[in-house]
């Protein structure tokens, strides 16, 4: 048993790849010191606040909490700021630091920390939701079994997944996932895909097929030859692609931070030529006080603060101020199919009645036949005849036909239930207008099932209603079609004529791994044009790469597993996070946890409104500031009144950002 494991090999697979400790404990640590730190200072501007307000405490005790606040968490910042003026580059960290700066100089020390506490509130909550990625990482791990069956002769043995190596043979039975790419070479299996491929059915596998590691064998058992093992397997490569994303999205330049470029170095030249005209340093310190950017610094992150507050209150989890600055600036987006634009699970659409049996009897006759079957499809029917309330009889012979349905006898009943290549071996031919009622409906991406049942004497029986009608069936003949979906979401076409008024009208498209028949079917129910189909994972990252590169800024809505690469490549990374997995909802950049396809375009709309506002607050920020410093130039205000107007300005940005809080163009909780 031990020398089935290659110890050296365990080292360098996937589980040392996907459970990088050290990373996770510097990252845990990193994030435990900023918590110390925004708490910190937090609590120590509140008590500055309370003091000064309800106390009689003394001033020096107020000031130096304050001044404790101010150096605890304006340290980073001013570092942020000196690495970036040597490196030429001027941002909102440099902006606070002077805004701080002018501040104290005044002696307002509690204003201070007040606008030092909102910058680290805001990078913190940024900085906590992107640390997800790391529990994505182990997510995906968890998809890989940690023992699996080898098969070694005719000998069976239970050994660690990570011993696994290039042709071994493997066993993997119903309700197992698999935990190797390979190919089958004995057995048959249905296999759940939907994770990696998006496909809503699951499909058929027999010898000679592939499978890929991470997808669920949902019934049958087979033996499977290793291909690919370790870090070449589906699974770890789509953990490779997520993390090489992340690496390589471009940073977006943020909004404050473009202003910072020029209006600082602005604001310091021209109280530098003031001093140089007038030789008043107390004009030129004016000067320097009216210029003082808080307004400037509050601009974005209030209004980024009251936006992402508003979005969680309906259910809508906006992981930070720069995926809602991105969100603002979308002209395409391109969707996955199953879970997304659909609800990723089969049901009942459509019933036809062929040989006289009402809805009901057809749905129970089916049920009886799939009552002990573990197919989707099965639970689909099976949860019809629970809300119709039916009794369902249990089977007294049960067989499956791989690849084709299921033969039951129940009392003197022969029931068949399948697709035609089922009926071929039954001896049953379809009629003409059954045949073209089937394809009318599988030409729309829908599964037809044929219900067949027959009694040996015509006097077995499902139920005392069907009894009456048996005569009806005393052959085998066809009764009824069951028609299968995976149902289109509620909203979904008022979601995509909603994206194409904001705009996105000229790149919306359907990128799924499911087949084409289907995803057109799809696609044409909600006026989406442009499809592709039979995509794997690192294809919807290329393609979206594709359209990026071409200065489009794209956000991808998806669910799966199979979504997570193209979540982290786009631009935004929108992820349905009640039915999606943990992992595309962790490498996403916004979680859609209210599962509404309708706040996709109010992600959009908001992110929308928030730059606008944004520009509103920056736009007036620099229009007063240029006012007041021009008074203040011409020596029309004291250092003390130019105190006040800068108090008006940073209260006004706010003012208008607490707009955001009550913006009710988000669907309903």
């Amino acid at each position: 048993m031990d020398g089935l494991i290659d110890k050296e090999r365990c080292n360098t697979c996937r589980c040392a790849q996907l459970k990088d400790t050290d990373s996770l404990d510097k990252r845990f640590l990193s994030r435990h010191l900023d918590t110390i730190r925004v708490t910190l200072v937090g609590l120590l501007i509140s008590f500055s606040w309370l003091f000064g307000k309800l106390t009689e405490v003394s001033s020096t005790i107020i000031d130096f909490m304050a001044i404790a606040a101010i150096l605890i968490g304006g340290y980073p910042i001013a570092s942020v700021a000196m690495k970036g003026l040597f490196q030429r580059n001027i941002n909102v960290d440099m902006l606070v630091t002077i805004a701080a700066s002018a501040a104290m100089a005044l002696g307002d020390y509690l204003e201070a920390g007040i606008v030092i506490f909102i910058l680290l509130v805001g990078e913190f909550l940024e900085a906590v939701t992107l640390a997800k990625t790391g529990k994505a990482m182990e997510g995906l791990a968890s998809l890989i079994p940690d023992t699996v069956n080898l098969k070694q002769g005719n000998v069976e043995m239970e050994v660690p997944s990570a011993s696994i190596k290039k042709d071994d043979v493997i066993i993997v039975r119903a309700g197992e996932y698999i935990p190797v790419d390979g190919v089958i070479i004995k057995g048959e299996a249905t296999i759940d895909q939907s994770l990696l491929t998006g496909e809503s059915m699951p499909v058929e596998k027999t010898v000679g097929d592939e499978v890929y590691s991470g997808v669920i064998n949902k019934s049958g058992a087979i033996e499977l030859k290793a291909l690919k093992v370790g870090d070449e397997t589906t699974v770890a490569r789509i953990q490779q692609m997520i993390l090489k994303a992340q690496d390589q999205k471009a940073p977006v330049e943020r909004t404050v931070d473009r202003f910072a470029k020029y209006f600082v170095p602005i604001m310091i030249l021209v109280s530098g030529v003031v001093y140089m005209a007038t030789f008043d340093i107390r004009r030129a310190i004016t000067v320097l006080i009216v210029a003082c950017p808080c307004a400037l610094v509050l601009g974005t992150p209030t209004a980024v603060i009251a936006a992402i507050g508003r979005a969680a209150y309906k259910g809508i989890l906006i992981k930070g101020g720069q995926a809602l600055e991105t969100a603002g600036r979308i002209n395409g987006v391109i969707f996955d199919k199953t879970g997304t634009l659909t609800y990723g699970a089969p049901e009942v659409v459509a019933i036809k009645q062929v040989c006289g049996h009402n809805d009901e009897d057809i749905v129970r006759i089916a049920a009886v036949a799939e009552k002990f079957s573990e197919h989707p499809l099965a639970g689909a029917i099976l949860d019809r005849a629970k809300e119709w309330e039916l009794l369902i009889a249990a089977p007294d012979d049960f067989t499956v036909r791989k690849g084709q349905g299921i033969e039951v006898k129940q009392n003197l009943l022969h029931i068949v239930i399948g697709n035609r290549s089922l009926l071929a071996d039954n001896r049953i031919e379809l009629s003409n207008e059954v045949n073209e009622f089937m394809k009318n409906r599988e030409r729309q991406g829908e599964t037809a099932l044929i219900v067949v049942h027959s009694t040996e004497d015509c006097t077995g029986q499902i139920s005392a209603e069907i009894d009456s009608r048996n005569d009806i069936c005393c052959k085998k003949e066809i009764c009824g079609i069951i028609i299968l979906a995976d149902t289109l979401r509620d909203g979904a076409a008022e979601a995509i004529a909603s994206l194409k008024s904001l705009g996105a009208n000229r790149i919306t498209a359907l990128y799924t791994g499911d087949n084409l028949r289907t995803a057109s079917a799809i696609a044409g129910k909600l006026g989406i044009y442009k499809v592709a189909s039979g995509l794997l994972p690192e294809d919807k990252a290329n393609k979206i790469k594709e359209l990026m590169e071409k200065g489009n800024c794209i956000a991808m809505v998806g669910d799966g597993i199979n979504d997570a690469p193209a979540l982290a490549t786009a631009d935004l990374g929108i992820a349905m996070g009640v039915v999606g997995s943990d992992i595309a909802v962790e490498a996403a950049d916004v979680a859609i946890l209210n599962d509404d396809i309708l706040s996709v375009p109010a992600v959009i709309s908001l992110g929308r409104k928030t730059l606008t506002i944004i520009k509103q607050n920056l736009f007036f920020a620099v229009v007063f500031n240029t006012v007041m410093i021009g008074a203040a130039s011409l020596g029309l205000i004291s250092m003390v009144l130019g105190a006040v107007f800068h108090q008006v300005s940073s209260l006004g940005v706010i003012l208008n950002s607490m707009r955001l809080l009550v913006w009710n163009k988000l669907p309903p909780q």
